[in-house]
């Protein structure tokens, strides 16, 4: 029985992961645009690709805020943004894989997604040690969840939720 729970576990991440698109773009400094590239993302309404830039482009004002809020020094400028889970692994060394999923789909984020919430969008550090996933909330709140790799104790890299909160919505100046 527990094999037939992990193999749906595991059918329904990948499933997951199919579905969830593939596009991908640099975020530098305040200039943030649509990428055209990805011909998932070319066959979405306009009205769509609209609401999720104007979404994740808050979200990422949102980290900055709360980041200056909590005097963390971390410049997000540099950082790597993904729309899909699948994407962001490309970039990580298949090793990390696993924990990276878990980390992504942790208890904190099965919290905090509501019906009603926009679609996650993921900032990966350059260096590929932290991430922030992020999406707003139907409220208009924005939640946020910092993941980080860690050396653990087999002495191996693995991916875990570092801290999780939900923000209030950036002002719009």
């Amino acid at each position: 029985m527990n094999y037939l729970k992990s193999g749906m576990i595991t059918t329904g991440i990948a499933a997951i992961l199919i579905c969830s698109g593939a596009i991908t773009e640099t975020i530098r400094t305040d200039r943030f645009e649509a990428s055209t590239e990805s011909s998932l993302w070319e066959n979405q309404p306009q009205e769509l690709q609209e609401k999720l830039t104007k979404s994740w482009r808050g979200g990422i004002k949102a980290i900055r805020t709360a980041l200056n809020e909590n005097s963390e020094k971390e410049n997000i400028t540099e950082w790597n943004l993904f729309y899909s889970l699948e994407d962001s692994l490309n970039t990580l060394p298949r090793e990390e894989h696993s924990s990276f999923i878990a980390a992504y789909y942790s208890n904190e984020r099965r919290t905090m997604l509501e019906n009603g919430d926009v679609m996650p969008a993921l900032l990966l550090h350059p260096d590929h040690t932290k991430a922030i996933l992020f999406w707003e909330k139907l409220d208009g709140t924005y939640a946020m969840i910092t993941l980080e790799l860690q050396i653990n104790a087999n002495n191996k890299s693995e991916w875990n939720v570092s801290h999780s909160w939900i923000t209030k919505q950036p002002s719009s100046t």
